[in-house]
Parts: structure tokens; sequence; C-alpha cells
């Protein structure tokens, strides 16, 4: 997952929405890994550094940028991070990449072996698209009843109609 939090924005606010969305996507998966651009500086101590750091590893996921991501003539800053389960993938590397596209370094994360533990084996969903399976779906179309999607004067209801045929 990626983030961006503007340095301007409610801080309480993003903690509450990030701690939603986590609380949510752990339930789905426990492979979270979590980077992006936080405008918080994890180079120096403050409490919005103590709030999100006890809110991602109350989660399981602690900070692993570890050297400065954004270079200034008069400062050093680690505002970009990334967070992961380090018990789960602990055989990683995270090195900065300068690319000179932007006032920020990038960050590149490494992680060896992450499919030792759950080799894949289930096949991907692939639909097949010929003249067979469009004259199926055709077919398929014409009996259905459209009267609840041309019938309607709002354009969004309408929409929304045809969503759930």
């Amino acid at each position: 997952m990626t983030i961006y939090r503007s340095p301007t924005g409610d801080f309480q606010y993003f903690i509450n929405i990030l701690e939603k969305i986590l609380s949510r996507i752990e339930n789905n998966s426990n492979d979270i890994i979590l980077c992006g651009d936080f405008n918080i500086n994890y180079h120096i101590n403050s409490s919005f550094k103590h709030s999100l750091d006890s809110l991602i590893t109350s989660h399981g996921l602690p900070s692993i940028v570890t050297f400065p991501t954004r270079i200034q003539k008069n400062s050093k800053t680690i505002i970009d991070n990334i967070f992961i389960n380090t018990l789960k993938f602990n055989n990683f590397s995270v090195y900065p990449s300068i690319n000179g596209l932007s006032d920020h370094d990038a960050q590149c994360l490494i992680i060896y072996d992450i499919l030792k533990d759950k080799p894949y084996i289930n096949a991907p969903l692939i639909r097949k698209f010929d003249k067979h399976s469009s004259a199926d779906f055709n077919n398929k179309l014409s009996y259905k009843l459209w009267d609840n999607v041309f019938s309607e004067k709002g354009v969004n209801t309408s929409f929304n109609n045809f969503l759930d045929i």
C-alpha cells in the first residue's frame, strides 16, 4: 500500500483513516508492505513520529528506512518510509536510489525468498475473448430486462441500475 500524507493535512484524521485501512486489510492478508511519503521526519523524535510508530508497530510493521530520503542544502530528513513485517520478511535489503526526478530519493526494497513459505498454487483467472464467448455474452444479455436502466431520469441511478444487472 502506498501513502502520501500532506504536510499541512490534519494529522489525527490521517492516523484515524490509516488505522481503519490497516485493520481492514490486515484481516484479508498478512503480507502488507506500507510505503510512501509520510512527511514525518524519522530522523528526529516527535509526537507525530511516535503516534505513527505506535499505530504501525501495533500492526507488526516496523520502519525499515534508516537513511535520509530528502536531502536539501541545509537539511537531511527521513520523510519517506517503508514498513514491513520483519518477522515474516526477515531476509531483505533496503537502500536509497538517487533518481534525479524529485527532491526525494527513491527507496528500493528487495525481499529475498518471498515465495519460499507460500508457493504459487492457483492459476489466475483469464477471460477468453473469441467469437463464441462474445456470442454467449450477447445471448445472456438479451435475456436481461433493461427497463429500470432506460426509464430512469438521473444518469447516476441509471448507471447503478446497469451495474446491478
